[in-house]
């Protein structure tokens, strides 16, 4: 026997076809809709992988041991100039105070050889006055 095509469904009437065009419109609105609902889901997650990677990106930043040591040492210097400079005045006034000490303990140590001489002076007149 040979191979004879199978036959042809019956044509649908005009009804049926309008039924079905209408439900294949239904089908693609709601695959659309679905299609729309899932494009904003997957927004909604690269937003938020977004947010996640400069949230991780902050932090990564932040224990950077390097730039906390930068942070620190600029923190501790601003915190530490003044009193540094105070203590720098302090030991200018130190200095100077110490040198006019200096110099007045010169002085007195003149006049105090100056008056053991004039004493010893006396002294020796005194005996050869006795004499």
């Amino acid at each position: 026997m040979p191979d004879r095509p199978p036959p042809a469904p019956p044509a649908l009437s005009d009804v049926a076809l309008r039924e079905t065009l209408d439900l294949l419109g239904q089908v693609v609105a709601s695959m659309s809709a679905r299609l729309d609902s899932q494009g904003e889901q997957i927004e909604a997650m690269a937003k938020a992988v977004e947010k996640t990677r400069s949230a991780a990106k902050r932090t990564e930043q932040q224990t950077d041991p390097t730039a906390y040591a930068r942070f620190i040492g600029a923190e501790v210097e601003t915190t530490l100039d003044g009193v540094l400079d105070q203590f720098a005045g302090a030991i200018r006034a130190i200095r100077s105070d110490h040198e006019t000490t200096a110099a007045r303990l010169e002085e007195l140590e003149q006049a105090e050889e100056a008056a053991l001489e004039r004493l010893r002076q006396e002294l020796d007149a005194a005996r050869r006055w006795r004499r």
